[in-house]
């Protein structure tokens, strides 16, 4: 199964060197899975997004109270093809309320029409690592 990871860093639109290293991480849990996952540049072209059968997004919180990047909702919108799709946010565990960025997170996602069918704040890459072999990332 082809998997879009598109980690999206919190006030610029590059994910911080722990972000990147939990999408990598991520990324090579859905591998061990057996699916093909790509790590994906948020500033490139995301038209492609519509070819991925699953897309895994992934954040921080911007600021220490759970906010996050209003890029986020922007970048989404310049992706076609992202409504019915099936997907999994994480956040990376940062500031008082990791939670609430998630829980922001996902209400992006879920406003551009995709399902979010698995969610979870992430500490480490080891955790990272073991979400991408539990993703239910198979089709339903």
């Amino acid at each position: 199964m082809r998997i879009a990871v598109l980690p999206i860093g919190a006030g610029n639109i590059a994910p911080s060197a722990p972000l990147a290293a939990l999408a990598a991480s991520f990324s090579s849990g859905l591998e061990a899975a057996g699916h093909r996952p790509e790590v994906l540049d948020p500033a490139g072209d995301l038209r492609c997004l519509a070819t991925f059968d699953y897309i895994v997004v992934g954040t921080e919180a911007d600021g220490a109270w759970g906010k996050i990047s209003s890029r986020l909702a922007t970048i989404l919108k310049q992706a076609y093809g992202l409504e019915g799709k099936r997907s999994y946010a994480f956040v990376r565990k940062s500031g008082l309320r990791p939670a609430t960025a998630l829980a922001r997170l996902m209400a992006v996602m879920e406003a551009q029409g995709m399902r979010v069918n698995d969610a979870e704040v992430l500490a480490s890459t080891e955790e990272a690592k073991e979400a991408g072999r539990a993703a239910p990332a198979e089709r339903a």
